[in-house]
């Protein structure tokens, strides 16, 4: 690795928060506040990777088809992002009142992720995170209040961002543009025929997205120019899926757009290629 990638890895973990926010906010309102930034246009290649992304994604399976081409750090950094998509949901459902719908998604890490992830966290040395899921889950099972949930998800939350911290910027939005492809997915199969047709899956790709927009965010405030300009553009190309998304529960005036989240994941990625 070079010192210029060392320095920007331990930029962006520098700049690392916990803090949750307000999880039950709707949708529409919590989404991207910042402009859109200016989108470069779209050389030749570029219309090439925009035309992969939006032929589909991968749902809740492994994806084992395109994830083999993806580089294992950038499989483990989306695996992360998926928990992590998976938790935030459950966490606004839960404060929301939603208790039955929030549990859904807190067991889902564990039944569905985590043995995707477990070597590479054990290489790492942070193989806790699965007591620490488990430990958020069972909280929500036995009905605690949410301010006791917090610390728990904060506990996980550090240990995905302890993860993270050891890669580098570009491996880091290579996992965030892929991230961004699954909440595309996801968004597609609970909205099919034009109506929520699978609110779980709608709240899935809510989750995702709001991963990538927290990290995001974080690089936005990097002191390393080039990372913070690679935020800023991130959140420019997640405010243009503002329109897809109504409340929580699927309810209120949205525009019915998957290729909105497929095309904010292309972008993404061609904000990774500008990374030295």
């Amino acid at each position: 690795m070079s010192a210029t990638d060392t320095r920007k890895r331990r930029l962006v973990r520098a700049r690392r928060t916990l803090a949750l926010g307000t999880a039950a906010a709707t949708v529409a309102g919590s989404l991207v506040q910042a402009q859109p930034a200016e989108i470069p246009s779209i050389g030749a290649d570029n219309q090439v990777l925009l035309a992969q992304t939006a032929t589909g994604g991968e749902g809740e399976g492994e994806g084992e088809g395109e994830g083999a081409r993806l580089d294992p750090t950038v499989v483990l950094l989306r695996d992360l992002g998926f928990i992590e998509g998976h938790l935030r949901a459950g966490m606004a459902l839960y404060e929301a009142g939603d208790r039955e719908a929030a549990r859904t998604h807190m067991g889902h890490p564990i039944e569905e992720k985590y043995d995707a992830v477990a070597q590479p966290l054990e290489e790492r040395a942070l193989e806790r995170l699965r007591s620490e899921i488990l430990a958020l889950a069972k909280a929500s099972e036995a009905d605690a209040p949410f301010a006791e949930l917090e610390p728990l998800f904060a506990a996980v939350r550090a240990t995905i961002e302890e993860a993270r911290g050891q890669t580098t910027a570009r491996e880091q939005i290579k996992g965030l543009a892929e991230l961004t492809r699954i909440a595309g997915a996801e968004y597609q199969i609970g909205l099919e025929g034009g109506t929520v047709s699978n609110l779980h899956e709608y709240q899935d790709a809510w989750g995702f997205l709001r991963v990538v927009e927290t990290e995001a965010r974080q690089m936005a405030e990097s002191d390393d120019p080039e990372i913070a300009e690679a935020g800023t553009r991130i959140l420019g190309h997640l405010a243009a899926t503002d329109a897809t998304f109504g409340d929580l529960q699927g309810q209120g005036d949205f525009e019915v757009d998957p290729s909105r989240l497929f095309g904010a994941a292309a972008r993404i990625d061609i904000v990774a290629l500008r990374i030295e």
